[in-house]
């Protein structure tokens, strides 16, 4: 497992994860110094000792020269007196080895050469040395725009992080507005069901009370019969008793009679208003059937409604989650690049200050931290300055605060919208094309070699 797994496993605050990073940026950064270092070293040695074979091959040579120059010079004053010139011969002999001992001096040939070779040495030398200072001057370089790019972004990091959970939020805001509205559709549907469940015990009542209303109307219709009969006894009656002569005979036969009607009447009233009843019973239900028939399809017009909102919910759901997988992915290439980034700069003694009050909340005496890293306050205070002028600190005579990246979000935030009003103002009114905020990350410049006269200098720390 990596340091930066265990330290996620060990639940450290961003400001420990920067520490982090940085330290290991700065580690490879002195990797790299030093096989730079190592490299050039290597290459000094092969050139000198390529150099000393060369001087000590001239050296060995020049003796040799010598006896050869010497040998020729003896053959040709013998072959010049062979030749029978006579003392011409020698003269002429020893003018030409004169001659070429005072203008051919070999000591004199191979000083140039040696002389040659030494400045060779010191400009291939000085060449190498020159090189390999300004290629650990770019190194630097490279490492501080990589610990800009680390600190922008730790801050973006920091900035998804927070928008990540107030999605996350959202989304479990909506997930609860789901399930309410699934509740209240199914309770919806148990109403449903229980209203159609009382509405057929309505229609089954309407209908015995239809088979009721038929059976009182076949009763009514007999006792208006047995009525009309009644009334026309009652006629045939009052025939009989002018007919009839005696008095008793007819009183009695009336009283009877009227005493029938008089009990026909009574339970054709009982019908009549039993009747009534049951009518005002039918009109009732009637409007019930109605009040529940227009609640059915209020609630149906509200059951879609519902369905059509949980539809918009869930796909609205799906968006969301796919912008939550979508943001995972970039936190995650992120945390990757912050990885290899914290590697470069995790040692380097200016990071080393800033981590170690990066994470304090209150003012921090500068004597103080001076003293824990053993260097001088006052190159504490110069190497610390360039963490102010990024707004990432807050320096106010011998104290010093880390500022939150809250803050330097915002200034980062209101420093591009001031560029790009400040591009639109320089256009004229043009449409200017959009800032893509890698484009104000300088690049690394790449190394090619110093120029004629350019001296590097190691900056001291």
């Amino acid at each position: 497992m990596s340091d930066r797994e265990n330290s996620e496993g060990k639940g450290l605050d961003s400001s420990d994860i920067e520490s982090e990073d940085t330290n290991e940026l700065i580690d490879a950064t002195e990797e790299t110094t030093e096989k730079i270092d190592v490299t050039f070293q290597i290459l000094q040695t092969s050139v000198d000792n390529l150099l000393s074979t060369i001087t000590d091959a001239v050296n060995s040579v020049k003796p040799n020269l010598d006896a050869k120059i010497t040998e020729v010079m003896s053959s040709v004053s013998k072959q010049l007196a062979t030749a029978g010139l006579g003392a011409f011969g020698i003269r002429a002999s020893k003018i030409a080895m004169d001659e070429l001992k005072a203008n051919f001096s070999v000591e004199e040939l191979f000083s140039l050469v040696l002389e040659a070779i030494e400045k060779t040495r010191a400009t291939v030398l000085d060449v190498l040395e020159k090189t390999r200072k300004g290629a650990t001057r770019d190194v630097s370089q490279s490492t501080r725009a990589l610990q800009a790019k680390l600190l922008q972004m730790h801050a973006n990091l920091s900035e998804l992080e927070k928008q990540l959970e107030v999605t996350r939020g959202e989304v479990r805001k909506w997930r609860g507005r789901s399930n309410e509205i699934e509740e209240r559709l199914r309770q919806r549907e148990d109403v449903m069901a229980t209203s159609s469940e009382e509405m057929q015990r309505m229609h089954s009542s309407i209908k015995e009370l239809n088979e009721q209303l038929q059976e009182r109307d076949i009763t009514i219709s007999s006792l208006k019969g047995e009525l009309s009969q009644a009334q026309s006894q009652a006629a045939q009656q009052n025939e009989l008793m002018k007919a009839l002569d005696s008095a008793e005979q007819l009183e009695s036969t009336y009283d009877e009679k009227i005493l029938e009607l008089s009990q026909v009447q009574g339970q054709l009233a009982q019908q009549t208003e039993y009747l009534d009843q049951k009518e005002a019973e039918i009109a009732t239900l009637k409007k019930e059937i109605e009040q529940l028939q227009q609640e059915k399809g209020s609630t149906e017009s509200r059951v879609s409604t519902m369905v059509d909102e949980l539809a918009s919910l869930k796909g609205s759901e799906r968006d969301v989650e796919a912008e939550i997988v979508e943001m995972s992915g970039k936190v995650d290439e992120l945390k990757a690049r912050w990885d290899t980034l914290y590697r470069v700069a995790e040692d380097d003694p200016t990071f080393k200050a800033y981590f170690l009050i990066a994470d304090k909340t209150q003012w921090f005496q500068l004597p103080h931290l001076s003293s824990a890293l053993g260097i001088p306050t006052v190159l504490l205070k110069r190497n610390l300055q360039k963490f102010v002028d990024a707004g990432l600190l807050e320096i106010e005579g011998d104290r010093v605060r880390p500022r939150s990246l809250s803050e330097l979000v915002d200034d980062v935030t209101k420093s591009e919208e001031k560029m790009l009003e400040d591009a639109r103002a320089e256009s004229n009114g043009s449409e200017a094309e959009p800032l893509d905020p890698k484009d104000l990350v300088m690049p690394t410049p790449e190394y090619l070699g110093p120029e004629d006269g350019d001296e590097y200098e190691q900056e001291g720390r």
